[in-house]
């Protein structure tokens, strides 16, 4: 499985975490997420956080850098901070309003470099 299948699916599994999240958080609300999941509903936030994962990995191919931890932390925080300032996808301004720009940043790079771990990395612990 390559980085951009691995991303597609970390992204889908991330939105279901975080509808989850909103859908039971004591407050009603998490990250001022629950106005984009009203926006586009469950399954159509599914699709769009897996699109997304996966167009990152493809622009970053076109880059024709490495895919290492310390250039995925580089791309991740230029791609939160364009999305924040340029409001390239509106319906996150409550997520952006109710994070600071460090936080969004931690939240873009983790799913950034999650697929870098090596799929076989719970064969190390699997007993023999």
């Amino acid at each position: 499985m390559n980085y951009n299948q691995k991303a597609f699916i970390i992204g889908m599994i991330g939105d279901f975490s975080l509808q989850q999240i909103v859908k039971y958080h004591p407050k009603g609300d998490f990250a001022g997420l629950k106005s984009y999941f009203k926006i586009h509903g469950s399954f159509e936030s599914l699709i769009i956080a897996g699109g997304m994962m996966y167009l990152f990995g493809i622009l970053f191919d076109l880059l024709k850098q490495p895919k290492t931890f310390f250039n995925m932390v580089i791309y991740g925080t230029i791609l939160d901070i364009l999305f924040r300032q340029f409001r390239l996808f509106p319906s996150l301004d409550g997520y952006y309003n109710a994070l600071t720009v460090p936080q969004s940043i931690l939240w873009a790079i983790i799913p950034m470099s999650l697929p870098l771990i090596p799929m076989s990395l719970p064969l190390i612990f699997r007993p023999y």
